[in-house]
């Protein structure tokens, strides 16, 4: 039986992938059918001996199909309390705490015929390859496409998956390969604009990242005409 979203329940490791030197994909069984919208989360806890507990919130990276498995793509953060101990201990077999799914205001439904442009700054794409999948899955005739900002390509995660399509647009920020085929510098209003000159009407803008990327992507797409009722962002860290 699914339970409520905000029952605990155990959840067993069934795969740790190494994304980027700092960001790991962890599949999860969980024991019940994984139901969630693309843009939902889940909650993680760990329990230390003495009793302590830490919590954080992950979004959902893979859709759901239908199955037991859901994956929580997790980058390391020097001086956090769940993902260090995550990237050094958790192996496969072990067993964590989950809840979820969570949240209701950054979810895509793949019943939506409205186009769709999605705004990623680095780990911040784990929601949207969910919903690039969903949107696969579903068959959906909406137009999707995904900007996505990276310091550099040894941070780029999901490559084979994504890079190889035609709705995905990676520019490198900081340093890049001379033999590099993409986008270059920081999302600019130009860049901005092409893009939502490609889309007739109605553009539904979804943006995920550090404050500072979603703050100034926000503001991009207000100053490009963006209404604010057609943008959704998602935002961690400082």
């Amino acid at each position: 039986m699914t339970p409520t979203d905000s029952s605990w329940y155990d959840a067993e490791v069934l795969r740790v992938a190494d994304e980027t030197p700092c960001t790991k994909t962890f599949t999860f069984r969980l024991p019940h059918p994984v139901r969630h919208l693309p843009g939902q989360h889940y909650e993680l806890r760990l329990t230390a001996p003495d009793g302590y507990q830490a919590a954080r919130l992950y979004s959902a990276s893979s859709a759901a199909t239908g199955d037991d498995t859901v994956q929580l793509t997790i980058a390391h953060i020097v001086d956090g309390e769940v993902s260090p101990y995550l990237h050094h201990h958790v192996k496969v077999g072990d067993r964590v705490e989950l809840r979820g799914p969570l949240g209701r205001s950054f979810v895509w439904n793949p019943a939506d015929a409205a186009p769709v442009l999605l705004l990623a700054g680095g780990v911040g794409v784990s929601p949207f390859r969910a919903m690039l999948q969903a949107h696969k899955q579903a068959g959906s005739k909406a137009t999707m496409r995904l900007l996505w900002s990276c310091r550099g390509k040894e941070e780029i995660i999901f490559g084979d998956e994504l890079l190889g399509s035609p709705a995905v647009t990676v520019t490198l920020t900081r340093n890049w390969p001379p033999d590099w085929p993409g986008e270059t510098g920081r999302i600019t209003a130009d860049v901005v604009m092409r893009l939502l000159g490609m889309y007739p009407g109605r553009v539904m803008c979804y943006v995920c990242g550090m404050t500072s990327f979603v703050e100034a992507a926000g503001a991009l797409l207000l100053a490009a005409g963006v209404m604010p009722a057609y943008i959704r962002a998602e935002r961690f860290g400082s």
